[in-house]
């Protein structure tokens, strides 16, 4: 086989390969075109370790001890950038203020590799933007900053930072990580030509001060959604007690979840801590403003799990869990009559398990290895008010019930 014909069915492979991947989608954030005004600063030549690669692409170094092909807002009011020196190597300083008049759009970009054109098309799926960074003053998590990878004709493809890209709990002065998986940018969304990268974006949000020791497109292999598995058994009975449930059970902050199945059914048990259980007055569809479980998920297992609009296949199901219990299906707008179903007090919280029939959902007969888009919220509150909501896969990202890429998945073993 000649190498062209081996490149181009490697590429099919990978980019069919791509399509079955899990994803998750992150905290929204606004994001506008870079506008007219930069300074383009060519600091010093940067180097690049041609003998590392990924899949054969070398142009992973972004930015390590010198600057080139960098440009920055002009207005240092806005933002001001400098290589300083810090423990024997060169670093890149950050400090911004775009809350102020004439700040409109404040950010940066990064050309690399002399501006040539990145193919990235056939590696994208196993490689994270990382960045290694260090605060100046006190502790944070949240960097407001948006990242862009955007091609030569102009498209972009933009991603929010979010705290679980941080590799520790804190951004202290100590360096940690920032690592952000290449497979959450919506590249195919906005049609990005992957093959043909020109820069990498930031757009910088509030006011604040960093610094960088080095911006690297390092490998990544991890998974990037949650997965919980429903387990098959003949029948489980319902009496808020658990003891027939096996030790499959999954964190959702300090509560826990558990699934089976069989063939009629999907089982679920909920372990629920809270000092003052079971406050809900709410009716109808306003279940979700006190003590309440929701539970989305699809019964189609080729929908996109990158999409951010909901399917005619896509369900949202809650239980309020007050004195006077009830389901109910956002999707249908009305009451679910499901009557195995159990709800349990204890010290510090209750118990809530139920079956839900497969029947209750078009062309829905899960079998094992089947995988479908899935996620739980636990909604806490008083009698007459949510005062928070725990999510299982999107813990810090709201806005579930309107977006399936925020979903994680569940296997049916």
């Amino acid at each position: 086989m000649s190498h062209l014909y081996l490149k181009i069915a490697l590429f099919f492979f990978i980019s069919y390969s791509f399509l079955s991947q899990d994803t998750i989608s992150l905290e929204p954030v606004e994001v506008s075109a870079k506008k007219k005004g930069f300074k383009k600063l060519n600091l010093y030549d940067g180097t690049i370790n041609e003998d590392f690669n990924v899949r054969g692409f070398t142009q992973l170094l972004i930015f390590q001890e010198s600057l080139s092909d960098f440009w920055t807002t002009e207005s240092k009011k806005c933002i001001d950038t400098k290589l300083i020196e810090f423990d024997g190597a060169n670093i890149l300083n950050i400090n911004w203020n775009k809350d102020q008049s004439g700040c409109d759009w404040v950010g940066m970009g990064f050309g690399w590799d002399g501006w040539t054109g990145k193919d990235m098309g056939y590696v994208y799926d196993t490689l994270a933007l990382e960045l290694t960074v260090r605060a100046t003053k006190e502790k944070f998590t949240n960097i407001p900053w948006a990242f862009c990878f955007e091609d030569y004709s102009g498209r972009q493809a933009w991603l929010g930072y979010n705290k679980s890209f941080l590799e520790k709990k804190h951004i202290t002065k100590k360096w940690s990580k920032v690592k952000i998986p290449l497979a959450l940018f919506p590249f195919e969304n906005e049609d990005v030509d992957l093959s043909n990268i020109k820069q990498l974006l930031i757009q910088v949000f509030s006011e604040g001060e960093i610094e960088i020791k080095s911006i690297n497109l390092v490998p990544f292999s991890g998974k990037l959604k949650k997965e919980a598995n429903a387990n098959k058994v003949k029948t489980i009975r319902i009496d808020g007690e658990l003891k027939e449930w096996d030790k499959d059970f999954y964190k959702i902050g300090e509560h826990s979840f558990s699934a089976s199945y069989n063939e009629d059914s999907l089982f679920f048990a909920f372990n629920i801590k809270d000092s003052t259980p079971r406050q809900n007055s709410q009716i109808g569809s306003a279940l979700w403003n006190g003590d309440a479980i929701e539970i989305a998920f699809s019964t189609n297992m080729k929908a996109n799990s990158k999409r951010n609009f909901l399917l005619l296949s896509d369900q949202h199901i809650g239980i309020n869990c007050g004195p006077s219990p009830y389901f109910w299906s956002w999707k249908t707008n009305e009451k679910i009559n499901l009557t195995n179903f159990k709800i349990k007090n204890y010290t510090k919280g209750y118990i809530v398990e139920f079956a839900l029939p497969f029947s209750l959902f078009r062309d829905f007969s899960p079998k094992q290895g089947n995988e479908f888009d899935f996620e739980v919220a636990v909604d806490c509150g008083d009698r007459n008010l949510r005062l928070k909501q725990e999510r299982w896969n999107s813990d810090s990202t709201e806005g579930f019930h309107q977006s399936p890429s925020l979903w994680g998945k569940i296997i049916f073993k």
